[in-house]
């Protein structure tokens, strides 16, 4: 009954009340808020103008950075006060925008790509070439398809998974078949933007929401420190890989993984706790799309990935057959024929991989997991002690802060369906570990596989769904920003060692356009651009040399470091092991290369090439103001 207080029943409502039995919010936006409600509100408004200043500013610091001298610091020391700035304003603005009262996804989706880009496009914006030396053998690759219009798999693997090389080749059909030196640099950016969507993606089919899943991406964006964006074939098999694992996650994922009296379900709902009803709950609704064509999509998905990358395809299949297991994922037969896909792909190689590489490391996790697969250097810098510890951070912080998230969300509502997704999904990608090193970056591969599942949980966990307080956001911002920091050292530290210049690029050019493919090819050391060239197979089938000078060990115990004339007669001696004449490299790469890591006292490098020069065994046959190539011949008639 109504008060005695009460309007009339049939009086009019007054200004800004919802009429009863509408499903409206409780509170309309005021006159002020709705002018800005194309942005989430006028804090949504403020925060775009912030990802927006904070990009241009960002534009116009590149003008500062100059690369062409970098010390044991990389690019980290190189970077002007203004790009600092700018990077801290995209922050602030990615983060206020997860403050709005109604987020706007356009906004998020700014911040997070504004992040990728300041991240990411820095180094294309500033260096002459594509850094990594091994980016060149993947343009090589990409070139003779190009010129053979085939792969030829007696080449190299490369030929035997050629699914990345063909869609470059094809893209630059497309675009005029330019040299991909002109568009690799990119990959980065590129690859951390669709990434960054597809993560979010794959936030909202665990969580459903808008901040969770943004801030999921911001520290997927911010966390992804090692590298493996670049222009090579495991770059777009992790996408895939994430492609995958959205369509699985939000399409094919049984929520009654925790229901009724079998051993599973008790195990499952002990782990879980009171939030196990949760993993048991109705699915959304509006989110299921047709079967056929769910199941379809995964098996084309990883038919590309199978083609493209030696393990990512076996990464797909232990998460989604530990979600399987589980209980989670439907049906179990997808597993299989996800397994049955890469494993037609492989026995046909299977020969060519035992014989070259391995199939197996061992099962031992914890020596997989510690094999680094690197130098042994011979000092260490402050930075390349701050680089390494970085990293290391990354790791373990990582991995504790999702562990702890899962429990924070253990005893939440709801929480259950995240823990059980994310954490089947990083013990599924962990599992590898017992099976591969893969040439010391196994560990690499399973963190940047699990890091957007723990991201996922740290998120949700820090976060929530509901519109946060100051603390919440306060937190959310030390996060986000203390990751940021250690990503800065991790991935920019080693700049110094992993930058090409165009004189090493033009050297690698002149070799493989106009050696003799017959003839091996010997390094000051293995930081240059190499199999660089559409001719590079033609090389391939000579024997090359297994060791770079400074890393052979034959000459690191007999020459090194002795008198110059002890110390030629070493060069020479390596060299004529590998046949009457060779090729030999020095380059600005590979000074730089050898000082980051310690393989030789600073001028090494510069010694040997001048003793090299003035040795009748060598003649030089190229040169540029950035590296040297010199054609040895053993048998010489020394002047008298």
């Amino acid at each position: 009954m109504p008060g005695p207080d009460s309007p009339p029943l049939d009086a009019p409502p007054r200004p800004g009340a919802v009429p009863p039995g509408i499903g409206l919010p409780a509170a309309l936006p005021t006159p002020r808020e709705a002018r800005w409600s194309w942005a989430g509100g006028r804090d949504g408004a403020l925060a775009l103008a912030a990802v927006l200043g904070g990009l241009a500013l960002w534009a116009v610091s590149l003008r500062a950075i100059h690369v062409d001298r970098l010390g044991s610091y990389g690019l980290l020391a190189a970077l002007p006060v203004l790009w600092f700035a700018a990077l801290g304003l995209v922050t602030l603005g990615a983060v206020g925008a997860l403050a709005a009262a109604r987020p706007s996804g356009a906004v998020l989706a700014c911040g997070g790509t504004a992040l990728a880009i300041v991240l990411y496009a820095t180094i294309p914006a500033v260096a002459d070439m594509p850094q990594y030396a091994y980016v060149y053998k993947h343009i090589g690759v990409t070139r003779f398809i190009e010129a053979q219009h085939g792969v030829d798999r007696s080449v190299d693997i490369y030929h035997r998974w050629p699914g990345f090389f063909a869609l470059a080749a094809l893209f630059g059909e497309v675009a005029g078949r330019p040299d991909p030196v002109a568009f690799a640099a990119w990959a980065e950016p590129a690859f951390a933007v669709v990434d960054l969507l597809l993560v979010v993606a794959l936030a909202r089919t665990v969580m459903g929401g808008t901040r969770v899943p943004w801030f999921a991406g911001y520290l997927f964006t911010a966390a992804n420190w090692i590298g493996q964006n670049y222009f090579a074939p495991q770059a777009i098999g992790f996408t895939l890989a994430l492609a995958i694992h959205v369509l699985v996650a939000g399409q094919l994922a049984d929520n009654g993984a925790t229901r009724g009296d079998g051993r599973r379900a008790r195990l499952l709902r002990r782990v879980l706790g009171r939030s196990a009803h949760a993993a048991g709950g109705p699915p959304r609704p509006g989110a299921a799309w047709p079967r056929g064509a769910v199941l379809t999509a995964v098996l084309l998905l990883m038919s590309a990935v199978v083609v493209s990358h030696q393990l990512t395809p076996y990464l797909v299949v232990l998460t989604v057959g530990v979600l399987t297991v589980l209980g989670v994922v439907r049906p179990r037969w997808l597993v299989v024929a996800m397994a049955a896909i890469a494993l037609a792909w492989l026995v046909p190689n299977l020969d060519y991989v035992r014989s070259h590489f391995g199939l197996f490391s061992g099962a031992d996790a914890v020596a997989n997991a510690t094999n680094s697969g690197v130098y042994v250097e011979l000092h260490k810098s402050a930075a390349k002690v701050l680089y390494a510890r970085a990293g290391l951070v990354l790791f373990a912080g990582t991995w504790l802060a999702a562990a702890a998230g899962a429990l924070v969300l253990r005893r939440r509502h709801r929480g259950g369906r995240v823990v059980l997704l994310c954490g089947g999904a990083v013990v599924g990608t962990a599992l590898v570990l017992f099976a591969q090193t893969y040439g010391g970056e196994g560990r690499l591969r399973v963190y940047l596989f699990t890091l957007p599942w723990c991201a996922i949980l740290v998120a949700a966990a820090l976060l929530g769904e509901n519109r946060p307080g100051r603390g919440r956001i306060a937190v959310a911002l030390a996060t986000l920003t203390t990751t940021l920091g250690l990503w800065l050292c991790a991935f920019y530290i080693p700049f110094d060692a992993n930058a090409m210049s165009r004189g090493d690029v033009a050297s690698a050019g002149w070799l493989y356009d106009h050696g003799d493919p017959h003839i091996p090819i010997m390094f000051g050391d293995n930081d240059w651009p190499g199999d660089y060239g559409p001719r590079y197979a033609e090389f391939r089938r000579t024997p090359q040399p297994s060791y770079a000078l400074l890393e052979d060990p034959v000459f690191r115990g007999t020459a090194l470091g002795r008198p110059a004339a002890q110390e030629i007669a070493g060069v020479v001696e390596t060299l004529s092991r590998y046949g009457p004449r060779g090729y030999l490299v020095f380059s600005h790469s590979q000074v730089a290369f050898a000082h980051s890591y310690g393989l030789a006292p600073d001028g090494t490098l510069a010694r040997l090439e001048r003793e090299v020069r003035a040795d009748p065994h060598f003649v030089a046959v190229h040169t540029n103001p950035d590296a040297s190539i010199y054609l040895f011949t053993r048998d010489v008639r020394t002047p008298a």
